[in-house]
């Protein structure tokens, strides 16, 4: 009975430890071009790296401007290299001053998480 009773709590420890090892990682942004409250030329592009690669079609990016005014560009494309990572062309110049990029996403668990950061277009020398 003892090794019983011994054999239930160690698989029962076992599946603890195991349980708690793996880290669910929630859909979310983990790095961008520009990055968040960063300085910086007026980009080309943005570039977002998301911690899962999005559900197809569900990612949203918009610029706006210190106005509140959006800022045109291109559709989100998915990078053909990397599933996580999601690009819109900017493809007018900016002018000096703070930006804000808005962006919607989908991960694998189907909620729809939505985020914002900032940075600071510089004037180019």
């Amino acid at each position: 009975m003892k090794s019983t009773v011994r054999f239930a709590f160690t698989l029962f420890l076992f599946l603890v430890l195991a349980a708690g090892g793996r880290k669910v990682q929630h859909f979310g942004l983990s790095k961008s071009i520009p990055s968040a409250d960063s300085r910086t030329v007026s980009p080309g592009q943005l570039q977002l790296w998301f911690t899962q690669a999005p559900q197809e079609g569900s990612v949203t990016i918009r610029l706006v401007d210190s106005g509140g005014d959006l800022v045109g560009t291109g559709d989100p494309v998915r990078n053909s290299e990397d599933p996580q990572l999601m690009e819109v062309d900017v493809p007018s110049v900016l002018d000096a001053g703070a930006y804000t990029v808005m962006w919607r996403g989908i991960g694998d668990d189907g909620h729809v998480v939505r985020d914002e950061y900032g940075f600071e277009v510089t004037p180019e020398s």
